[in-house]
Formats: structure tokens, C-alpha cells, sequence
């Protein structure tokens, strides 16, 4: 299997979905810990898209590059290609495109006043009660308009959640993100969401809410990446996926021409995982033949409950066995 960050597809149902490869639970790597692609429709309850869980390794798989029979036999299950999904500054940018969830309005909703008073006057906010704001203060920034780029491990679909609640309900006017996109207040919501989660965790029940904070912020300062240099690295990962499972070319073969379930059944809703594509994903420089595409014995057929958009790029369809086209 491919390596820690890599974007690789996680069964769940009947249907195999992306993810992004967090860390391997234990030496042998008979399981891992996985990001789901936060543009996942799933078909089966009990996940969310963007949640974080742990799989069995019979239950992921790579790209599959080159390997017709494996491709074959694995049903893909619906999600937002890279290439149709916003990247992270334009996320980030506008904290209208997410919505909050329950749990980051449990995380913020006790600090309200805290984080109010933090956007606009900060001066007021105790500095063990904001460890970012201790950090300007050490180094001598202004406290309303130093951007502070730490975010820690949070994702990209993280801060976008905290971000809209913030323009929700301590901000309240879009007129004024300029204010705080970036800069103290949203900050301090950052490290009180991984404040939260560390108190979830069962590790810190005896930490006091300042420990607990200034181990938030540890988190926030040293682990993940950080806002000016930042990078969506699950849109990443799935990008470099996708290009490995739907690239058609003489390097590719067999393998790289619509081979995807054809001997295990329809993908999910009969969605058409080519559709809406780059185009240069086709090198043009192998002739295919309408034989390679005769699905196996075993072919599952669905009946798509919901009609689908129509895709921008319509390909062959499979032949099934013995009812070849002339």
C-alpha cells in the first residue's frame, strides 16, 4: 500500500470511496487511520464525508495502476471529483460555504463573550485565558492586525465550519470579515475547537482549562501546516488518485480504459466516475477496443433511484457478456 498522506479508496457498503492515508495503527499496518474525502456521497448511514476513522487494510486499496483484474472487481461509490471543488483559499475566504456543526458550536458557544471581546478589544481578554495572544505579546505585534498563521492539524473543512459560526454569531456582519479572517480572534476559536477535542480524548481529564488551553495551542503551533503557506492536502491527495485511476494512455493499457467494476457491478446511483474529467487525462495515444469493455458474469445492475445531472463527458458503456455491439 502507498505511503502516510497518500490518497488511496476505503470500502464502505458496497461501494469504495477516497481517503487520505493518516497513519498506520500499528507496525504491521493491519489497519489505518484515515481521512474520508470530505466530497463523499456516501450510500450507506453511519459515515460522514471529512470524518476521521480507521480501516482494515483488506479494506483499502491503491490506485490500482495497471491492474486491470483488480480494477474490475471494485465498485466506486459516488463523491465530488478534485478538479469540480473549490481549493482551500477560496474556502477559507468566504465562511459561507461550509456550515458549522454541533461540535464546533460546543467547542465556541461557552466563549462567546471571550472571542467577541478578543476581535474588538483584545486588550481586555487575560493572556492565560488566549495563548495567542501571549505569543503576539511576546514578540511585540500588534494584537488586531498580526496575522497569526498557526491552525495546527485542524482541516481544511475545520476551519471552514469555525469560520462560519464565527461569522454567524460573533461577528454577525460580512462586511467586517476583513477584521478577523486570519488574525487573533479566529485564532483562539482554532485553538478552543482543539482545545475541545483534546478534552474528548479521555488523556487530559485532569488538565485544568489553562493547561488544556496552552496544550491546545502547542497542538496549533507545532503539528499540521500553517495559513500562509497553506495546502489542501486531502484536494491533493484525491487529485494525484484521480489522475492514477482515470488516466487513459498507451502506459496506462488495458487498465486505464473504463475498467472500474465491470466485473463486480454498476457503481453507485450508475454514476459515471469519468464524467466531468479534465480532458487531458486522455492521452490519446492508445487504441481501445470495444471488447475490453464486456462485463463479467457476475455484473450487479442498479437502478438509479435519483436521475443524476447529465455528464459533460459521455463514455462507451460496458457490453455485457455475449451481447456485443456490431
Amino acid at each position: 500500500l502507498q505511503s502516510v498522506g497518500t490518497g488511496a479508496l476505503g470500502r464502505h457498503g458496497d461501494f469504495w470511496y477516497p481517503v487520505r492515508l493518516i497513519q498506520a495503527t500499528d507496525k504491521s499496518q493491519t489497519s489505518w487511520t484515515v481521512r474520508w474525502w470530505r466530497g463523499c456521497l456516501f450510500a450507506t448511514p453511519g459515515l460522514e464525508p471529512d470524518s476521521i476513522t480507521t480501516l482494515e487494510i483488506r479494506d483499502i486499496v491503491d490506485s490500482l495502476w495497471m491492474d486491470r483484474t483488480a480494477r474490475r472487481q471494485v465498485r466506486l461509490g459516488m463523491w465530488q471529483h478534485a478538479c469540480n471543488v473549490p481549493r482551500s483559499e477560496d474556502i477559507l475566504n468566504d465562511p459561507s460555504t461550509i456550515p458549522y456543526t454541533p461540535d464546533i458550536e460546543r467547542a465556541l458557544s461557552p466563549h462567546r463573550g471571550t472571542l467577541q471581546r478578543l476581535l474588538l478589544n483584545p486588550e481586555t481578554v487575560d493572556n492565560t485565558a488566549c495563548p495567542a495572544k501571549a505569543w503576539l505579546i511576546q514578540r511585540r505585534k500588534c494584537l488586531l492586525t498580526t496575522i497569526v498563521p498557526h491552525t495546527g492539524s485542524l482541516s481544511v473543512s475545520d476551519r471552514a465550519r469555525v469560520a462560519n459560526y464565527f461569522d454567524l454569531h460573533i461577528c454577525g456582519d460580512p462586511k467586517l470579515r476583513h477584521m478577523w479572517i486570519a488574525f487573533l480572534s479566529i485564532a483562539h476559536a482554532h485553538t478552543l475547537l482543539i482545545a475541545s477535542r483534546l478534552a474528548s480524548d479521555g488523556d487530559h481529564l485532569d488538565c485544568s482549562e489553562s493547561d488544556l488551553l496552552e496544550k491546545a495551542w502547542h497542538v496549533q503551533c507545532f503539528e499540521g501546516s500553517d495559513l500562509l503557506m497553506d495546502v489542501d492536502v486531502d484536494r491533493e491527495s484525491l487529485e494525484h488518485l484521480e489522475e492514477l485511476m482515470f488516466e487513459r494512455s498507451r502506459e496506462a493499457g488495458i487498465a486505464g480504459y473504463y475498467q472500474w467494476g465491470l466485473d463486480a457491478g454498476d457503481h453507485q446511483e450508475q454514476w459515471d466516475p469519468w464524467g466531468g474529467l479534465p480532458t487531458d487525462l486522455n492521452h490519446e495515444d492508445r487504441t481501445d477496443s470495444e471488447s475490453e469493455l464486456v462485463c463479467g458474469n457476475n455484473f450487479i445492475k442498479v437502478t438509479r433511484s435519483v436521475p443524476l445531472e447529465k455528464e459533460k463527458q459521455p463514455r462507451p458503456k460496458p457490453v455485457p457478456k455475449g451481447r456485443r455491439r456490431k
